[in-house]
C-alpha cells in the first residue's frame, strides 16, 4: 500500500509499505526542504540516497509508536482489535502534538486536510489515554481511536488532555513511591531559580496517585526536533556515547541559536538532580514549521528519572557522582561534568538563588504520603549535597582546576597552562580528603585511610583541620553518621 507523508498541507514524499508495515520503497519526493530532520544526510535535507531514506523514514515512524512494554498497551490493542502499534498510529494519521507531520493513504490524497484533523486545533478522544494511564474500563472495537496518545512514545503511562483550549501532557509515576512527578516539579523549581528555560510541571494527586502535568511545548507553528534526529548520521563514540564536540558542530552548522549555552544549563540541572536518563529523545530543538528557522534548544522537559528514583534512603547516602549514571556523553555524572565545558556558563549561574530551596523542597514533600519520613529527609539532604558539589565543581571548572586523578578523585590542575617547564600538580592530602567527603559523605576514617593510602592518624588530623576551617562538620554518631560539607 502507498502513503503520502505531509507537513501540514505540504506533501513531502510518497512511499510504499508491505503487509508487515515495512517500508519497501520511496516512490516520489515532492518537497525536500520540508523533510523531517530525522531524514537529513550530513545535516542537510537530501533525497539522493533512496535506500538510506527508506531506513530513516522507517526509524522516524518507529519513534512515533507506543512501545509494547507500556503498561496495558498489549491488552488495549486486543480490546480494540488492532494488530499493532503501527496500525493504531495510522488510525490518527501518525499525527503528533510535537510536530506537524502526518500520513495519509494515497487513495485519500487531496481529500484530507491538515486543518480538519490536527490535534492542535481539533478535539480528540481521551479514551485511549485514560485507559493507558489509569487502567480504566476496557475498550472495544467500536471505541474511538483518534487520539494524539497513539503516537506518544516512552515507557511511562501518559496521556494528552485539553483544558481551556490548551493541550497538556499528563504522566503517571511508577512503583510504590511514584516519585517521577515529584522530580518534575523539583526540576521546574530549580530551573525557575537558576533562569534555565523550562516547561513548567505541576503535581496532580488523584486517589493518592501522583501525576505530573505540563502544557505542550509547541503549537501548530513550531515543531520539536529531538537530538537523535540532528545527530542521526554521526557515529557514536565507543558505539554508545554521543560526541559532544560533534553535536555542537552540527548545531552550529544548522544555525541553532545559543545551542551550547542552553545545553550546558540542562546538563548542570541534570547533575544537581542526579538525572540518569537525559537521552537523545528528551533533549530537543525548536524550529518554525513554516519558515524552517531554528529557534533554539527546547525548554527542559522529562526529568522524572532523577533524585535517586526507587532507591532506599541508606542507598542514597552511599551513592556519589562517581556512581550516578549519566547520559548522553558519559556514563557517570562525574565523568560527564569533567568532560563538558561547564565553565562557559559559570558566569550565568547564581547559586544564591537556591539558598532556601531545601526548605521549599521539604515543605513540598511534607504532605505526600507515599514517601516515608526517612526518604523525605534523605532527599532534602541529598539535594543540598548535590547543589554544594555542583557549585564547587563549577567554580573549579571556571578556574581551570578540575581533573580526575587515577584513583577517580577530583583534584586541581590548571589545564590551560602548557608553558615550557610546566609540572603537573597533584592535590595534597587535605584536598583529597575534602573532595572524597564531598563525593561520599558517609566515608569513615577507616575507609578514607584505605582509599587514600594515608594513616588513620593523618586522616584524623586532616579531619580536625577541615572542621576548624569550617569546611566540614560531623552529623550523627561515628558509626552511622555522615559528614556535611559546610564550606
Amino acid at each position: 500500500m502507498e502513503y503520502i507523508l505531509h507537513k501540514k498541507n505540504i506533501p513531502i514524499l510518497q512511499y510504499e509499505e508491505d503487509d508487515s508495515n515495512r517500508i519497501t520503497g520511496i516512490k516520489k519526493v515532492f518537497n525536500v526542504a520540508h523533510m523531517p530532520p530525522h531524514l537529513f544526510t550530513d545535516g542537510r535535507a537530501s533525497s539522493e540516497n533512496e535506500y538510506a531514506l527508506c531506513q530513516k523514514l522507517e526509524d522516524f515512524f518507529s519513534n512515533r509508536i507506543i512501545p509494547y512494554t507500556r503498561k496495558s498497551f498489549k491488552e488495549m490493542l486486543l480490546e480494540l482489535e488492532i494488530h499493532s502499534g503501527e496500525e493504531l498510529a495510522k488510525k490518527s494519521f501518525y499525527l503528533s502534538l510535537s510536530d506537524q507531520y502526518w500520513v495519509c493513504p494515497l487513495s485519500q490524497f487531496g481529500k484530507i486536510w491538515w486543518e480538519d484533523i490536527n490535534f492542535f486545533t481539533n478535539e480528540y478522544d481521551s479514551a485511549i489515554g485514560l485507559r493507558l494511564v489509569s487502567g480504566s474500563k476496557a475498550l472495544n472495537k467500536n471505541s474511538s481511536s483518534f487520539s494524539p496518545d497513539n503516537t506518544t512514545g516512552g515507557e511511562l503511562p501518559k496521556r494528552w488532555i485539553r483544558k481551556n483550549g490548551i493541550n497538556y501532557l499528563e504522566k503517571a509515576g511508577t512503583g510504590t513511591e511514584q516519585q517521577e512527578p515529584l522530580n518534575e516539579v523539583l526540576a521546574t523549581e530549580i530551573c525557575r531559580r537558576l533562569n534555565i528555560t523550562h516547561i513548567p510541571y505541576t503535581l496532580e494527586i488523584r486517589d493518592e496517585n501522583y501525576f505530573s502535568l505540563c502544557p505542550d511545548i509547541v503549537d501548530q507553528n513550531t515543531e520539536m526536533v529531538p537530538l537523535a534526529s540532528i545527530y542521526e548520521d554521526i557515529p557514536l563514540k565507543d558505539g554508545v556515547k554521543y560526541d559532544y564536540e560533534k553535536l555542537i558542530l552540527r548545531c552550529n552548522e544548522l544555525g541553532i541559536p545559543n545551542a551550547e549555552t542552553d545545553l550546558l544549563k540542562i546538563f548542570l540541572l541534570d547533575f544537581i538532580i542526579a538525572n540518569v536518563d537525559r537521552h537523545s529523545f528528551n533533549i530537543s530543538f525548536l524550529r518554525d514549521s513554516d519558515s524552517l528557522e531554528w529557534l533554539g534548544v527546547a525548554p527542559v522537559y522529562d526529568s522524572g528519572k532523577s533524585m535517586f528514583l526507587n532507591k532506599l534512603d541508606f542507598e542514597m547516602d552511599m551513592t556519589s557522582s562517581f556512581r550516578i549514571e549519566a547520559k548522553p556523553f558519559e556514563q557517570t555524572q562525574s565523568a560527564q561534568f569533567k568532560l563538558l565545558p561547564m565553565e562557559k556558563i559559570a558566569h550565568l549561574i547564581d547559586f544564591s538563588s537556591l539558598k532556601d530551596i531545601s526548605k521549599w523542597y521539604k515543605d513540598f514533600l511534607s504532605p505526600l504520603r507515599r514517601l516515608s519520613p526517612s526518604k523525605k529527609e534523605a532527599l532534602v539532604k541529598k539535594l543540598e549535597e548535590r547543589i554544594t558539589e555542583a557549585k564547587i565543581l563549577l567554580q573549579k571548572k571556571q578556574e581551570g582546576k578540575l581533573y580526575k586523578t587515577d584513583d577517580g578523585l577530583y583534584g586541581g590542575l590548571d589545564i590551560k597552562e602548557k608553558a615550557p617547564g610546566y609540572k603537573k600538580h597533584k592535590p595534597d592530602s587535605k584536598e583529597l580528603v575534602y573532595i572524597s567527603l564531598l563525593q561520599e559523605p558517609s566515608l569513615t576514617k577507616e575507609m578514607l585511610s584505605e582509599r587514600l593510602g594515608l594513616s588513620r592518624a593523618t586522616i584524623t588530623r586532616i579531619l580536625q583541620k577541615l572542621k576548624t576551617e569550617g569546611k566540614i562538620k560531623r552529623v550523627g554518631a561515628n558509626k552511622n553518621g555522615h559528614w556535611e560539607i559546610t564550606g
